[in-house]
C-alpha cells in the first residue's frame, strides 16, 4: 500500500506541473531575475499549486476508495489548504510581511481550534487546563516558524523540495511505526507529489514552487510532526525529534539572521547568503550542494529514528555531536563573502554588541564548549560502564556535572584557550589544550577526593574524560583548517600547476602561503629541494620530488605552468639565469616569492 501511495502521488504530480507550468506561464506569473536571487532567465512560479493538487486529489481518492477502513484528518487538510490559499494569494499579489503573519496565525487558529497541540507541557503541569496555555503558545510558535524558515530555504532550484519530500518520508515511516494509516497517507502524498515537482524543479529548474508551495509544504509537515504521538513523554521524544526533522531550515534561518545582523543587514531581506549559495562559494557546483544538504537532512532524520527506535539517552551523545558539527560548518561557511556588505540597519547600536559580543568577549565559543564539555563527561561515563548508564550513575553524573563546567572554565580560561584564532592553529595550541584540560581534571579529582560528594568517580572516567575533551577541543578548533584544505581541492577555478623551488623552511613557508591563499589559484604538484636526501617526504601533504638538477624532466612530465623561487633558493649560488631559460623553453613563468621586512625612512622614522 505504501508503494502504492507514492507512486500514483508522482504520477499525479508528473502530470499536473507541466500543466500548471503552462497556465503560469500564460498568466504571467514568472519570476524574473533579480541581484538577490539566485535563478538567471525567467521562471514560472506557481509550481506550488501542482505539489497542492496533487496532495489533495490522491487523499480525496483514496478517502473515497477505503472510506469504510481509512478517516481522514480533515482538519488537518482544512489548515494546510488555508496556508495555501494564502501562499498563493501572495504569488499572484505580494503580501506585506504582517499581512502574511496574520494569515498564517490564522491558519494554525483553524488547528489548534480543531484540537491539533503539541502535548509538551501535559505531563509536566499537573493541571491540564492551564498546561494546555503554553501548548497552544509552543504550537502556534512551532507552526508558524517552521512555515516561514522552509519558505526562506526555498532558494536554489530543488533545495527546498527535496528537504521536504525527504522530511516526509521520515515522517511516513514513524507514522507507519505507530499504525497511524491516515497520517501515514498524509505523509506519503506530500511526498509523492513534492518528487513529481521535483522532477521539473531540480537544477536547472524549469518552474517554482512560490509561496503557495513552500509555505503549505512548511506548515503542513510541521503541522504532522507535532501530531506524531511518540511511543514516550519525555522532553526529546516530544519536541527532540521534530526538530531534528527540520533541522536544516532551522538552522540555516538561525544562520542568516544571525551573519546578516553582524553585517548591519536586516534579517528579513532576500539574498543570497543562505547556507546553499555559501555551499557554492565554498566550491561546489549547484548539484553537489544539494546532495550535500539532501544528506544532511538524511541524516539528522534517521538519527531520531534510531534515538527514537533505540534509546533516548542516546540523545545526549548523537545530537550534540550532529548540532556542533553543522555549527562549526556553519561558523565556517560565515566566513565566505557571497554579497556586499550594506547597512540596512538605520541604528548601528545592535551591530556593534553583537560585533562585540561575538568577536571579542568570544561568547560562541563559550556556548560551544558548554555543549563539548557536557558531552565529553557524559561520554566518560557511558563507555565507562559499557555504553549503558544506570539511574544512579546518571544522578551522579548530573550532580557532578556543575563542578564539572567550573573546573574546566576556569582552566580554559588560565591557560588562554579562547585567545587563539581558529584559522591558524598548531602545536602551541594543542599543547595549550592538553594543559588546559589536565589542569581542570586534576581540580575536579582534588576537590572530588576531598569533599566526596560525588561518590569517588572512579579513576577510569577521569581518564575517559581527559580524551574526550581533548580531542572535542582540538577537532573543532581544527576544523577551519580542514574546511580550508577541503575547499582548495574542491574550488571550481582552473589552478596552474606550480613546482617550489627550495626546500627546508624557506620551501615550508612558500607552500603554506600558496595553500592559505587560493586566490592565487596555484596548485602545488610538488618541491624540488637542494639535499637530495629529503627526496619522497613531504611538506605539508605535498611530496619533496628531487633536487634541481631533475627540474627540466618534472617540468615535461607533469604538465607544469609555473616555478616558484623562495628568495633563500634564489640567492643560495645556484643558476637562476639557466632555470629561467629552461622554462621559458617550456613555456612555463618564473616567480620570486619574498617575505621579507622594509624598514620605511622618512618624517616617520625612528630619529623622529
Amino acid at each position: 500500500m505504501v508503494l502504492v501511495i507514492l507512486a500514483v502521488s508522482v504520477g499525479i504530480s508528473l502530470l499536473i506541473v507541466p500543466a500548471i507550468r503552462w497556465v503560469s506561464l500564460r498568466l504571467g506569473k514568472i519570476e524574473q531575475p533579480r541581484e538577490d536571487r539566485w535563478h538567471e532567465r525567467p521562471i514560472p512560479t506557481l509550481g506550488g499549486a501542482g505539489i497542492f493538487i496533487a496532495f489533495l486529489l490522491i487523499v480525496v481518492v483514496y478517502q473515497f476508495l477505503y472510506v469504510d477502513q481509512v478517516n481522514m484528518p480533515w482538519g488537518v487538510i482544512l489548515g494546510t489548504g488555508l496556508i495555501f490559499g494564502i501562499g498563493l494569494i501572495d504569488d499572484f499579489r505580494p503580501l506585506t510581511p504582517p499581512t502574511k503573519l496574520l494569515g498564517q496565525i490564522f491558519a494554525s487558529t483553524s488547528v489548534v481550534f480543531l484540537g491539533y497541540t503539541t502535548n509538551f507541557f501535559t505531563p509536566r503541569i499537573s493541571n491540564d487546563l492551564i498546561a494546555q496555555i503554553p501548548n497552544i503558545l509552543l504550537t502556534y510558535f512551532w507552526l508558524i516558524g517552521i512555515t516561514n524558515a522552509v519558505n526562506l530555504l526555498d532558494n536554489m532550484d530543488g533545495l527546498a523540495g527535496g528537504i521536504a519530500a525527504i522530511t516526509s518520508a521520515i515522517l511516513a515511516y514513524l507514522f507507519w511505526r505507530s499504525g497511524n494509516t491516515s497520517f501515514m497517507i498524509l505523509a506519503l502524498a506530500i511526498c509523492g507529489s513534492t518528487l513529481g515537482f521535483l522532477v521539473f524543479n531540480f537544477p536547472p529548474a524549469t518552474i517554482f514552487m512560490g509561496d503557495g508551495g513552500s509555505q503549505f509544504l512548511g506548515f503542513s509537515l510541521a503541522l504532522l510532526a507535532i501530531a506524531r504521538q511518540p511511543q514516550a513523554s519525555n522532553v526529546f521524544a516530544v519536541l527532540g525529534v521534530p526538530t531534528l526533522l527540520f533541522v536544516l531550515p532551522i538552522l540555516d534561518t538561525i544562520f542568516v539572521a544571525i551573519t546578516r545582523l553582524l553585517q548591519g543587514q536586516s534579517p528579513v531581506q532576500g539574498g543570497r547568503d543562505h547556507t546553499s549559495h555559501r555551499l557554492v562559494a565554498f566550491g561546489l557546483s549547484e548539484r553537489q550542494t544539494l546532495v550535500v544538504l539532501y544528506a544532511v537532512a538524511i541524516i539528522s532524520g534517521v538519527v531520531g529514528i534510531l534515538i527514537e527506535t533505540l534509546d533516548y539517552r542516546l540523545s545526549l551523545v548523537m545530537v550534540p555531536f550532529l548540532v556542533i558539527s553543522l555549527a562549526l560548518f556553519a561558523a565556517y561557511l560565515s566566513r565566505f563573502r557571497v554579497v556586499a556588505k550594506t547597512n540596512m540597519i538605520r541604528s548601528r547600536t545592535l551591530n556593534r554588541w553583537l560585533i562585540d559580543l561575538t568577536y571579542r568577549r568570544r561568547i560562541f565559543e563559550i556556548v560551544l564548549d558548554f555543549f563539548i564539555i557536557g558531552t565529553a563527561y557524559y561520554l566518560a561515563f557511558w563507555v565507562n560502564y559499557g555504553l549503558s548508564m544506570s539511574i544512579p550513575q546518571m544522578e551522579n553524573y548530573l550532580r557532578s556535572l556543575p563542578l564539572v563546567f567550573a573546573c574546566a572554565y576556569i582552566s580554559f580560561y588560565v591557560f588562554g584557550v579562547y585567545r587563539g584564532v581558529w584559522k591558524y592553529i598548531g602545536i602551541d595550541d594543542l599543547l595549550r589544550f592538553a594543559k588546559a584540560t589536565m589542569v581542570g581534571i586534576t581540580l575536579l579529582y582534588v576537590i572530588d577526593q576531598l569533599t566526596g560528594n560525588f561518590g569517588n568517580i572512579e579513576t577510569e572516567i577521569y581518564l575517559l574524560f581527559f580524551v574526550f575533551l581533548f580531542l572535542g577541543l582540538a577537532t573543532t578548533r581544527s576544523s577551519f583548517k580542514i574546511f580550508d584544505q577541503i575547499s582548495s581541492q574542491q574550488t571550481r577555478f582552473v589552478k596552474e600547476r606550480v613546482i617550489i623551488l627550495g626546500g627546508g623552511d624557506a620551501g615550508e613557508m612558500a607552500l603554506r602561503w600558496i595553500l592559505m591563499n587560493p586566490e592565487f589559484r596555484f596548485k602545488p604538484v610538488g618541491i624540488l629541494d637542494t639535499n637530495s636526501m629529503n627526496a619522497g617526504r613531504q611538506i605539508h601533504g605535498i611530496r619533496i620530488l628531487g633536487g634541481t638538477d631533475s627540474l627540466e624532466t618534472i617540468l615535461k612530465k607533469n604538465n607544469i605552468h609555473g616555478v616558484v623561487l623562495t628568495s633563500e633558493y634564489a640567492k643560495s649560488g645556484v643558476d637562476n639565469e639557466w632555470i629561467i631559460n629552461l622554462c621559458q623553453s617550456l613555456n612555463c613563468w618564473v616567480r620570486i616569492l619574498r617575505l621579507e621586512f622594509e624598514l620605511i625612512e622618512g618624517k616617520y622614522d625612528s630619529n623622529g
